[in-house]
């Protein structure tokens, strides 16, 4: 009786609508099917359905759908919002949890020395034909192509998914309840606060091994986020000796990794120099030190050494949301979605994935791209003129990741790295100059989206 009511239901559909991918037309079949004979159907829970104003009554309103603001989901909704200027019966929806753009890449300097690292979203989607959602995705039915925004669904015809990453804890015990992350805005704030409360309480006590215990910051995780944190508080400790006349003998930053050495993903050589450098900076690194337990107040490695902390800053993992396997979709490590050469989800072409959302390989050397700004919005123009491809029937392109460069920030004045360059190749800078290539390269990334906003955006 199912196959009946569907074939039946496409025969109509194609008649009444020349084909069968009208998507409210099919779900408006399917609730009058659940009711009139709801034993061969789940009945699903209705919702405030969500369409694009001026569109309301248009029978073939379709809706392309990005969720999440980041460089990639902004770059997308941009980018598709410019490709389908001149086809009205296409809406492009973005959906956050945030009003604004977070700047990811300089979180370890908020975090310390409360920088303004965000952008609202309406400066950089000011006189774009970009419907906003304000709120958080709950569950993606690609059956019947649909989000559901808190208590209102949203029809998609195209979705295009970066909704960033969140903390993993990998499951050692005491970590998610002990611990300061540094994932978000919210995040970066907290970790501030902490540190000066930590530093003008120090001042006022008599014990000097209190002192000593108060002033002792633990970073877990020596990839990016922790070295650059680490950089980061060595430098701001001498604010905290100075404005609160604080021994610099009593303060201790002690950076934790798992591996064998720090940022696996850069070369030897970048990661000896950036081991080197924060050494020389005062911090203490701990290679190839587990971590398998963390208290309120101590953190335990596998090796059997205890440090006793209770400032332990995590940045040893992430993950995607849990959102994607629980509905169905194919993912893999970290929870990323699997997309093919196009980006698209590997088992749905209506979805495709960008960011720290897609577990996108690089055709080139078999591996997966790693989570970076650069990256992501390189995909996120890649996708936009895919799914315009697939629309209209033209060839879609093939990922191919471009690496433009790669720096680490070790403090305010100090970065490593080096920057892809047409005729040199490759040129190394260390020092002062690496850390006016860092700024350039985040400058770069607000001048794309600049580029794909055509509004100035400033933050």
């Amino acid at each position: 009786m199912k196959k009946y009511i569907e074939d039946f239901t496409n025969d109509f559909m194609f008649i009444q609508y020349k084909g069968n991918e009208h998507i409210i037309a099919r779900q408006f079949f399917r609730e009058t099917f659940n009711e009139l004979i709801p034993k061969y159907f789940e009945p699903k829970k209705s919702y405030p359905q969500i369409k694009a104003p001026n569109l309301i009554n248009d029978p073939i309103l379709k809706n392309i759908v990005v969720i999440g603001a980041g460089y990639g989901g902004l770059t997308a909704a941009l980018r598709l919002e410019r490709l389908f200027k001149k086809h009205p019966f296409f809406q492009v929806h973005l959906i956050d949890k945030h009003p604004f753009h977070t700047i990811k890449t300089q979180l370890h300097e908020a975090a310390v020395r409360k920088t303004e690292v965000s952008i609202p979203l309406y400066k950089i989607l000011k006189n774009r034909n970009i419907q906003f959602h304000l709120g958080e995705v709950n569950d993606i039915d690609t059956e019947n192509r649909t989000v559901q925004i808190d208590e209102r669904l949203l029809n998609y015809q195209f979705l295009v998914i970066a909704i960033g990453s969140k903390v993993n804890y990998y499951n050692i015990p005491g970590m998610a309840e002990h611990s300061f992350a540094l994932q978000t805005l919210y995040d970066a704030e907290k970790i501030y606060e902490h540190i000066s409360s930590v530093c003008a309480l120090s001042a006022s006590e008599k014990d000097e091994n209190k002192i000593k215990e108060n002033l002792r910051f633990v970073i877990g995780g020596g990839g990016l986020s922790g070295v650059e944190f680490a950089g980061e508080l060595a430098d701001h400790v001498l604010k905290c000796i100075t404005d609160y006349n604080v021994n610099k003998s009593n303060v201790e930053i002690i950076l934790i990794e798992a591996a064998n050495r720090l940022v696996p993903f850069m070369n030897e050589e970048f990661s000896e120099k950036i081991k080197q450098r924060l050494t020389d900076k005062g911090v203490k690194i701990l290679l190839n030190s587990k971590i398998i337990k963390r208290t309120e107040d101590e953190i335990f490695l596998e090796n059997g050494t205890a440090i006793k902390t209770r400032n332990f800053i995590w940045t040893g993992g992430i993950r995607v949301s849990d959102l994607l396997k629980r509905e169905g979709l194919k993912t893999g490590p970290a929870g990323r979605l699997i997309v093919n050469q196009y980006l698209q989800a590997e088992d749905n072409k209506y979805v495709y994935a960008i960011g720290d959302s897609a577990n996108a390989i690089n055709p080139v050397t078999g591996k997966p791209v790693p989570a970076a700004a650069q990256f992501a919005l390189q995909q996120g123009r890649l996708v936009a003129e895919n799914i315009y491809a697939e629309i209209f029937g033209k060839p879609k392109k093939v990922y191919y990741p471009k690496v433009l460069g790669e720096v680490v920030s070790l403090g305010k004045h100090l970065a490593i790295g080096w920057l892809a360059l047409p005729i040199l190749k490759k040129v190394t800078f260390v020092g002062f100059l690496g850390r006016l290539l860092k700024t350039a390269i985040r400058e770069k990334h607000i001048i794309l989206l600049r580029k794909e906003s055509r509004n100035w955006i400033t933050y």
